[in-house]
């Protein structure tokens, strides 16, 4: 049964490696079965025991990726006194940077930014009630407009991070992140 449950584990993996290289240079809609099985060297009725289509498949690696992410943003816990979101933005720079290829197809024109949208929901939701507690919403519109100037600034600047070879470690994103956060936010104090 383990011999069955690694070769599944492998087959998903080579699949999954060469749909992302695939993405890479085409829009998921223009990419077939037979290609993907073509490059991956899986028979196409093995590609079927596992998925219905390329885009059963990319929905797939969505699901997991996301469960992923979710449960590690939802398992942080707020201090109520402080902001510090050093520890979080680390964790989300290393799931990208472990993600990388991944990540990148998603950012790119060709991605797909239903995607983006539900990863961002997730961080939009924590993030927002969890600072709503500490910072005395007055004027919650204020809030909305700089929370939104944050979190698409932060999804430029892993952008840019992504396209320009990841140089900087996740840690050294994370304090950049951190210090462009804090500072913005602290003008609602």
């Amino acid at each position: 049964m383990t011999n069955t449950d690694r070769r599944v584990r492998k087959t998903k993996a080579i699949l999954k490696k060469n749909l992302i290289e695939l993405m890479k240079v085409k829009n998921i809609s223009s990419i077939t079965v037979k290609e993907l099985c073509e490059k991956s060297d899986i028979n196409r009725g093995t590609f079927y025991l596992h998925y219905r289509d390329v885009f059963h498949m990319l929905e797939e690696i969505e699901k997991e990726l996301y469960e992923e992410f979710q449960d590690m943003i939802l398992s942080y816990e707020i201090s109520p006194n402080k902001i510090e979101t050093k520890p979080i933005l680390q964790d989300i720079f290393t799931f990208i940077a472990q993600n990388k290829d991944f990540c990148m197809v998603v950012l790119c024109d060709r991605g797909d930014m239903a995607f983006v949208k539900k990863i961002v929901s997730v961080i939009y939701e924590k993030s927002y009630n969890d600072w709503s507690k500490i910072f005395k919403l007055d004027d919650k519109e204020l809030f909305e407009k700089y929370y939104s100037f944050i979190l698409y600034g932060a999804i430029g600047l892993i952008d840019y991070w992504l396209k320009n070879g990841m140089r900087e470690s996740p840690e050294y994103m994370a304090i950049l992140t951190e210090n462009i956060i804090v500072n913005g936010l602290k003008s609602l104090l």
